[in-house]
């Protein structure tokens, strides 16, 4: 306890002697606190200044400097619109009238054609050598039912359809055959050579077609020829009004050939030749005189 000192003799005490000052408080806590957020917030400037600059292009960087570049479509009103459904053009028409006399070299030309009959009932059509309406001049004829093929050779005069509608398939038709010597002699009966009979077209072959079976009834004369392209044709006639016919494809049977135009079958064969249509025999005329190769 300290003493006081005794007035000084002016009335008033003396001033109370210092006390121990209080305890100073140490200061480095606050400072290694502020250094610590100072070196932080210097690092996150950093890391940010860092980042800045990496997202910037670096100088002379051509990938960086060049431009994405930007693809524009355009569609035009024909390809933005729906697609249209495809359609066949139609056919063209055909070039031929469906009926009269087509003449070869003028109004049709040689070769191949398609043939549809514009007629419910069926068309016909027949190839003709001469243009006088004699009988003797058709080469060829047929009744179609059907879609069907007629080839329009070279030496023909004309081509006479009725209710067809004629269409070119662009085959052309076939040349002409050189001659051709038969392997069998030339039958020696009445006036015959190679080629069928002479004097009678509708018993003959075309140009020089070579003779492959020939042969001679009481009331026929047929012949059977064989074309440069190893086809067979049937031609015959009756000897007493001269009416003719000539069938494609006719086909080998037995020892004879067997053709058959419009459900009509013809038979010829050594001994005979039988005309029948189906089950029913139309005719039956025993030959009498036959050759073949």
């Amino acid at each position: 306890m300290s003493m006081q000192p005794p007035p000084d003799g002016y009335g008033a005490p003396p001033p109370p002697w210092p006390t121990d000052p209080p305890p100073r408080q140490p200061k480095w806590p606050w400072l290694m606190g502020g250094a610590l957020l100072v070196a932080v917030g210097a690092a996150v400037a950093a890391l940010i200044l860092t980042l800045t600059r990496s997202s910037d292009p670096e100088p002379g960087d051509a990938g960086a400097s060049a431009s994405v570049p930007t693809v524009t479509v355009s569609l035009s009103p024909s390809a933005s619109a729906a697609p249209q459904p495809q359609t066949n053009p139609p056919a063209a028409p055909s070039s031929f009238p469906t009926n009269g006399t087509l003449k070869v070299g003028v109004d049709i030309e040689p070769g191949e054609y398609a043939i549809r009959p514009t007629n419910a009932l069926g068309g016909y059509w027949e190839r003709l050598s001469c243009l006088t309406g004699d009988f003797a001049c058709v080469t060829a004829n047929s009744i179609v039912q059907g879609n069907s093929y007629v080839t329009v050779l070279p030496s023909d005069a004309a081509l006479r359809i009725e209710d067809l509608e004629l269409t070119a398939t662009g085959a052309p038709a076939p040349a002409p055959a050189p001659p051709v010597r038969p392997t069998s002699p030339a039958p020696a009966f009445g006036n015959t050579d190679g080629q069928g009979f002479v004097g009678a077209p509708g018993a003959r072959c075309n140009h020089t077609n070579p003779a492959v079976a020939i042969g001679q009834t009481s009331e026929s004369l047929v012949v059977v020829c064989e074309t440069g392209t190893g086809r067979f044709y049937y031609k015959g006639v009756r000897t007493d009004d001269g009416s003719a016919i000539e069938i494609d494809d006719p086909v080998p049977s037995g020892d004879g050939f067997t053709v058959t135009n419009a459900g009509v079958q013809y038979s010829i064969s050594p001994r005979s030749l039988v005309i029948s249509e189906g089950s029913t025999i139309l005719a039956e005329e025993p030959m009498l005189q036959y050759w073949s190769r």
